[in-house]
């Protein structure tokens, strides 16, 4: 079946898969990142996990009439490969993907670039968020792969190494101008001198999430200001929670994402498993990571750490947490949704991890936006016409406009139908009027995140290589069990669990025989 309803207004979705389910909607600026739920796994061009009773009165698009051209512009073919047929339409691409799917054909975006300027429909299997990478194996064993997935750490760099992803240096071209702000980050994936994952955009990644009340009642500076003043640093971080912590022994200083001390970690600039190209080297011994653990392990001695999970959605985190330490599109927009709901004093602000006091550069896990090509996909053409459309979307000055626009607007925000005759709106915002010209009926409101031009600075910052450092870490990139066993190495000392240095005794050698299958690989491949 081809794409034909929009999903709802939810460009924006989270950076990690932590459960994203119970965040509302409204715009977004980083077309999206790995969203978590499970879906049962059908082929289908529209699924959620839930009944929305509200989704009769939202929009729907018809992806195939957009799709009835003859011809490609080769305007739009600007970025492509040798082998990419110039004029050639996409035709119809396999997507397969998981509960995020509207990041696949997010409202108003890249499914209509697509479809408009290359010719494409999309044909997605959607499976559950757990379940990509054991779905991909079975489509790929009965020669069925797909044409696209949509990037994931946990696919990177293990899938290049294992030849499960087809390297796109024929199909694209990194010396084209379209790829210039996005080249920096080609090369860092760069494996055996070839190309695999080519991202449509940065995205911010952890920041931390808080109210602007639970701040002042501590009496310290509001961490945007902080931040802005240069002085948002570990020091200032861990005031904050200790004066939170000494107006109540109640109150509790952070909240996890998974991983969280891994981001912490990452702030002294270095990744705990780093990818080079040519090898995989494992930081888990190095100075500046231990140093970092010796700081979140304080932090767990101090009493500052909730060892469980709470997010932001949930209006009884925000009684006594300080700090949430997620992904930070994710958190402020679920932040700001249940403050938006239960009235709650103050504001949800998000601003990055804060600064290691022995640099003076902000640094954070770099965090990108794109697709890769599984080994076997039947229409690379279309592949790469999708992967193109993506970064048309993305540096469109006049789609970054209007989702700079929607993101800081703060007035009323509709479903773009009437709840009662289904008459349909231009737009979902203000400015058309609260009834409907058809039949008098109130337009429906619904939530919206809204960034104020601070918050909005913040976000940029957070993707400006200029302003900040990225630190690329790949231990997600090689299953898994491995996967787990670092982010338990680095989150057990930050709850109190276990020592870093205990986790390091138990847990080494394990991770390097591990890495060690990935580096024979390598090393037959720079061989042959």
């Amino acid at each position: 079946m081809r794409t034909s309803k929009k999903a709802l207004s939810a460009l924006l979705a989270s950076a990690l898969i932590i459960g994203a389910a119970g965040c509302g909607g409204g715009g977004g600026r980083s077309g999206g990142a790995a969203g978590g739920g499970d879906a049962a796994a059908t082929t289908t061009a529209a699924v959620t996990t839930t009944e929305d009773p509200n989704k009769a009165i939202d929009t729907e698009a018809n992806y195939d009439d957009m799709a009835n051209i003859e011809e490609v512009n080769t305007a739009n073919e600007e970025g492509a490969g040798k082998l990419y047929e110039s004029g050639k339409t996409a035709g119809n691409i396999k997507v397969l993907c998981f509960y995020d799917f509207h990041n696949i054909e997010p409202d108003k975006s890249v499914a209509a670039v697509f479809a408009e300027r290359f010719g494409g429909t999309v044909e997605t299997d959607v499976c559950g968020s757990l379940e990509v990478a054991e779905r991909l194996g079975v489509l790929m064993a009965s020669g069925q792969s797909p044409d696209i997935i949509r990037t994931d750490w946990e696919f990177m760099p293990g899938y290049f190494i294992k030849n499960r992803v087809a390297p796109l240096d024929d199909w694209l071209d990194i010396n084209s101008p379209i790829w210039a702000d996005m080249s920096g980050i080609i090369e860092k994936w760069a494996y055996n001198g070839k190309h695999y994952y080519w991202p449509s955009n940065l995205t911010p990644n952890y920041g931390v999430t808080y109210c602007t009340a639970n701040v002042e009642a501590t009496g310290c500076q509001d961490p945007t200001d902080l931040y802005f003043s240069g002085e948002w640093t570990w020091n200032e971080f861990e005031d904050i929670l200790l004066k939170w912590k000494a107006i109540d022994p109640e109150n509790v200083g952070i909240s996890m994402g998974e991983s969280s001390a891994l981001h912490l970690a990452a702030t002294t600039g270095t990744p705990a498993i780093e990818f080079t190209g040519t090898d995989i080297v494992n930081n888990l011994r190095n100075p500046a990571i231990m140093r970092a653990m010796e700081f979140a392990e304080k932090l767990s001695r101090e009493d500052l750490v909730f060892p469980d999970w709470r997010g932001p959605d949930n209006a009884a985190s925000w009684d006594n947490l300080m700090f949430f330490i997620m992904p930070s599109e994710w958190a402020i927009t679920c932040g700001q949704e249940t403050w938006f709901k239960k009235g709650l004093e103050g504001e949800i602000r998000t601003v990055p991890m804060p600064r290691d006091p022995n640099s003076d550069t902000y640094t954070i896990l770099g965090d990108s936006y794109g697709y890769l090509v599984p080994t076997g996909a039947s229409n690379m053409q279309g592949a790469a016409a999708w992967i193109l459309a993506a970064r048309i979307y993305r540096t469109d000055p006049e789609v970054v406009k209007k989702n700079r626009d929607e993101l800081m607007y703060d007035g009323a925000y509709y479903y773009i139908k009437c709840p009662e005759c289904k008459h349909q709106f231009e737009s979902e915002f203000g400015e058309e009027g609260e009834v409907c010209p058809e039949c008098n009926t109130p337009r429906k409101t619904k939530y919206k995140v809204v960034y104020d031009e601070r918050q909005m600075q913040i976000f940029d910052d957070m993707v400006d290589p200029n302003k900040f450092n990225f630190v690329f870490d790949c231990h997600r990139g090689f299953g898994p069990d491995l996967k787990q066993q670092i982010i338990d190495i680095f989150d057990y000392p930050l709850k109190g669990t276990e020592s870093y240095v205990q986790m390091l005794e138990e847990n080494y050698n394990v991770v390097e025989a591990s890495l060690e299958d990935y580096r024979a690989d390598i090393r037959k491949a720079q061989e042959s």
